[in-house]
């Protein structure tokens, strides 16, 4: 899940109208409408042109991380193999093997055009 500060980047910055980011991004070479950038400002986008969040970033002086954080959802996909998987036809793959004490690259390993590496 993420949770969009774009709002509050442009407030730290002391950027309180859409208009005026517009402008800034235009300055930034981005061609983008007052609407569009309200759109983006007031909900985060499902997508979102790197270089769009590059001159954001810029424009902010910040990551992109900064303005778009991520929470985990608790969900790792283990608990939902587990939960769902039966139910879809998938299941869990075989766990690792534990390593035992030789080593298991053998002594000759293929080179890159085929010959051996001793």
């Amino acid at each position: 899940m993420f949770k969009w500060k774009l709002k509050e980047k442009m407030a730290e910055k002391g950027i309180w109208r859409c208009t005026d980011l517009t402008k800034l991004l235009n300055a930034h070479g981005i061609n983008i409408t007052s609407s569009m950038v309200t759109l983006i400002v007031d909900k985060m986008p499902e997508r979102i042109n790197t270089k769009v969040l590059d001159a954001l970033c810029d424009i902010l002086e910040c990551a992109p991380a900064d303005i778009m954080i991520h929470t985990s959802s608790g969900k790792s996909a283990e608990k939902l193999l587990k939960a769902v998987g039966d139910e879809i036809g998938i299941k869990p793959g075989p766990k690792p093997r534990k390593k035992s004490g030789s080593s298991d690259v053998p002594d000759s390993v293929l080179g890159p055009k085929g010959g051996v590496i001793n």
